[in-house]
């Protein structure tokens, strides 16, 4: 049904932020972006791209905080249709696309909570109908205050599964696929403490996919290597600063690097892959104090990747283009919308350059 809050939300560097920035690059790596464009969503926390009515074109689905993903699908000039929004569990946090029912359609998986005292937590799975709409959610328990959800097919079987941040349970769940839209009982991998942020990569060259975990309370993140069962190996810890994490190849050996927001420092860490599942000792380069959010994307069109970073508090997108080798340039302020919570990267407009949203 179409959202009936009026509050601006922001596409940008806060995956929900104010609009969307269309890149232009010249051959110094100068960047620019276009006059900012705003979007209502009616509030956003998150955000995730993808083409979800299968017109070539790169739509987006954004999470408002409240119980709701609100769906725009773009026009393939930059410019977005009006969104319309679909009931999800409360409180709802992170957000992951993809085909959970081999229909060939893509669906949406959105981390919620219910409310206080118990705050107890899970994934909406809204099934999509391919015009850009979306079935009734359906909800599968995982821990307390879920926060974040990374997809992946972690026993090998070709079918998507789930895991999830939880804020408030000293676990990860992860929720094998049946392949119909379904998922199999939660599976719980113990950790330290609660974790805010997941993401899903191949980082010791098995073939099989592991996890990376931050937790902001504590400013450690974490990897669990996958054993291609669905199980995992016990947790050990990398290294320090987890608001936010990505997973890239910054210095392009073939092996996932990371890419680590440290919200109190005002660093992003950049650890570069072994290929074994261990990482060399962290880069870092400075970035803003509330920065809560990173994406990877190439920006300036040299084949490099660069990062992009949600700055809240000073309602900014920094982005810091890659030098190859691992290292950045400084960073470069874009002026976003209120509040930048989260950043996608996207083509909006059809274009050879990629979109910050």
């Amino acid at each position: 049904m179409a959202n009936p809050n009026n509050q601006s939300a922001r596409f940008l560097g806060a995956m929900v932020l104010c609009g969307a920035l269309f890149g232009t690059a010249a051959q110094s790596q100068e960047i620019s972006f276009g006059a900012r464009r705003d979007f209502d969503t009616g509030g956003a926390v998150a955000v995730a791209s993808g083409d979800l009515n299968r017109d070539g074109v790169m739509d987006l689905a954004v999470v408002s905080g409240g119980n709701g993903v609100s769906v725009l699908l773009g026009n393939g000039d930059g410019t977005l249709q009006t969104a319309v929004r679909f009931e999800t569990g409360r409180l709802s946090r992170g957000i992951a696309i993809a085909d959970f029912n081999g229909d060939g359609v893509l669906d949406l998986a959105v981390a919620f909570s219910e409310y206080p005292p118990k705050y107890e937590g899970g994934v909406s799975v809204l099934l999509g109908n391919g015009d850009g709409t979306f079935q009734a959610a359906r909800s599968f328990r995982a821990g307390s205050y879920s926060i974040s959800v990374a997809v992946g097919d972690f026993n090998g079987d070709g079918i998507p599964d789930l895991a999830v941040a939880n804020l408030l349970s000293n676990f990860v769940s992860v929720l094998l696929g049946n392949g119909d839209g379904t998922f199999q009982a939660v599976e719980s991998l113990p950790l330290l403490t609660g974790s805010s942020a997941i993401a899903a990569d191949d980082f010791d060259g098995d073939g099989q996919l592991d996890l990376v975990i931050g937790d902001r309370s504590t400013g450690e993140f974490s990897v669990l290597m996958g054993n291609g069962d669905g199980s995992f190996q016990p947790q050990r810890i990398v290294g320090a600063g987890a608001r936010a994490v990505a997973v890239g190849d910054f210095n392009a050996d073939g092996r996932p690097d990371l890419a680590v927001v440290n919200t109190v420092s005002g660093q992003v860490s950049v650890l570069l892959g072994n290929g074994d599942g261990s990482f060399q000792s962290a880069i870092r380069f400075p970035i803003e104090q509330d920065s809560v959010s990173i994406a990877v994307g190439d920006f300036d069109g040299d084949g490099v990747q660069d990062l992009a970073v949600a700055n809240g508090v000073r309602d900014s997108i920094s982005l810091l283009l890659g030098n190859g080798d691992g290292s950045f340039q400084p960073r470069r302020n874009f002026l976003a919308g209120h509040g930048a919570a989260g950043v996608a990267v996207a083509d909006l407009n059809v274009a050879l350059r990629p979109t910050v949203a």
